[in-house]
């Protein structure tokens, strides 16, 4: 077996395969110094022989090549030049994919769900490019264990920090600046890194002579966090974090706030060379708040949802032609439609629209199969289920939409629940090393909408 990669030294070893074996090698650099060298090539096309269909893998090296407004990299934008993705248009966030509306799209940073993934009222995204390692979307043909959304799926992984060296990088921008720190906890077990990005257009905002403009306030942050240990061959812990915010504000008289944040704290364990297993507990959360002074017509405005549950995964190489993929997922939410604050003075009227509470469960099963060297499929079936939770008065309507009753459940009594079987199926069949055809089916329930207020 030959150990090799570019910049590094080869290194050559004969094995006998006669049981099972795990050999780690580690190369060491060999540096050159070379005349100027012009490479072209074709990169090996992998989604010709690979059973998946509707994907875009994005490589942060690739996404920093491309031309971005003010200077700032941002990975969503990056996404929106996909075949299939079309952008919601500056000063609104999301995207669209193949026709879908922009609530109908997952997106998920290590695992935990981002509500709203945009900045500046949609002209930069969350997603700090310094701190990802790399991007999956998937627009069509969704593997069994990613629900919840009919339209797309966009699966972010932060990068884990290096085991050898401390490492400092940023860089400053027109409209940000950035900060990412990494390094050794104990070198070879455990690293870290940091990544911070905030805009700076409110520094410079005392500098006008207008005093309105003196009062303002104008920024940005985003905070990435991530640590991992490797407790032994089989144990591995990764816990990381994303915090976020946006405040614009025009003296005291008029405001916006809104924010993420998410948390990961993920186990692999490895039974042994056939069995693997994926334990992650999720936390995420989604707020914001408006805010308007006039005389006698102030008002505070706030909403937000929360999230947190598990997801069980696990992995089982039956054996070369088969690999099997189960798991159950389960999350509690709580939303917080909207609340109405007004001073004493004011001739609003407070108002609150009572939270409410629900959890969303599901468990798939999924085989990857090589019928033979040219043919590949991959099945699977996906149960999800969405139970509202009483805690507050639930309303009847008639024909007419006007109310005729109402009736309050208790907290932890359902009250209505909905639930769907999804199958999913791909298929791949080669013609050639450069030829292949595909076909996927895939159902999916959403249970959870975005309604948006004129």
């Amino acid at each position: 077996i030959r150990y090799s990669y570019v910049g590094y030294n080869s290194i050559i070893k004969k094995i006998i395969l006669n049981n099972n074996i795990k050999l780690n090698i580690e190369l060491t650099s060999s540096a050159q110094q070379l005349s100027e060298i012009t490479v072209t090539a074709e990169k090996k096309d992998k989604n010709v022989s690979r059973n998946e269909t509707g994907i875009v893998e994005i490589k942060m090296s690739e996404a920093k090549e491309i031309p971005v407004i003010f200077g700032e990299q941002d990975i969503v934008k990056t996404i929106q030049l996909m075949p299939g993705v079309s952008s919601a248009g500056e000063g609104s966030s999301g995207y669209h994919v193949r026709g879908g509306s922009i609530d109908q799209n997952l997106i998920q940073l290590d695992e935990s769900t981002v509500f709203n993934a945009s900045h500046l009222m949609g002209f930069f995204s969350v997603f700090n490019s310094d701190a990802i390692k790399d991007v999956k979307m998937y627009k069509g043909g969704m593997p069994a264990q990613f629900g919840g959304r009919s339209s797309s799926v966009l699966d972010l992984r932060m990068k884990e920090g290096n085991k050898k060296n401390y490492n400092a990088s940023g860089g400053l921008g027109l409209i940000s600046s950035r900060l990412t720190l990494e390094g050794p906890i104990k070198e070879d077990v455990s690293s870290f890194i940091i990544s911070g990005r905030r805009t700076y257009i409110d520094l410079f905002l005392p500098l006008w002579n207008d005093d309105n403009i003196k009062g303002s306030k104008l920024y940005f942050y985003d905070l990435n966090v991530k640590t991992n240990w490797e407790i032994d061959e089989n144990n591995r812990v990764f816990i990381s974090g994303y915090f976020g915010r946006d405040v614009m504000k025009y003296k005291d008289l008029l405001g916006f706030n809104w924010g993420n944040y998410t948390g990961t704290a993920r186990w692999n364990h490895l039974f042994n060379d056939k069995f693997f297993s994926n334990t992650t507990l999720i936390v995420s959360n989604y707020d914001y708040q408006i805010l308007l002074k006039d005389n006698s017509f102030d008002f505070e405005l706030t909403s937000g949802i929360f999230d947190y549950g598990i997801k069980q995964d696990f992995t089982y190489f039956l054996n070369t032609d088969n690999t099997i993929r189960l798991g159950i997922h389960s999350s509690k939410r709580r939303f917080s439609p909207g609340e109405f604050e007004s001073t004493a003075d004011s001739t609003t009227h407070e108002k609150k629209i009572p939270s409410g509470n629900a959890v969303e469960s599901a468990f798939y099963v999924w085989n990857d199969q090589n019928i033979n060297n040219n043919f590949k499929i991959g099945y699977g079936l996906r149960f999800s289920m969405f139970n509202v939770l009483g805690g507050k008065d639930f309303y009847q309507y008639n024909e007419k939409g006007k109310r005729k009753s109402s009736k309050y459940y208790k907290s932890d009594k359902i009250v209505k629940n909905h639930y769907g079987f999804e199958p999913r199926f791909n298929a791949t069949y080669i013609l050639s090393p450069i030829h292949s055809i595909k076909a996927s089916y895939n159902r999916m329930f959403q249970y959870v909408h975005l309604m948006s207020n004129t």
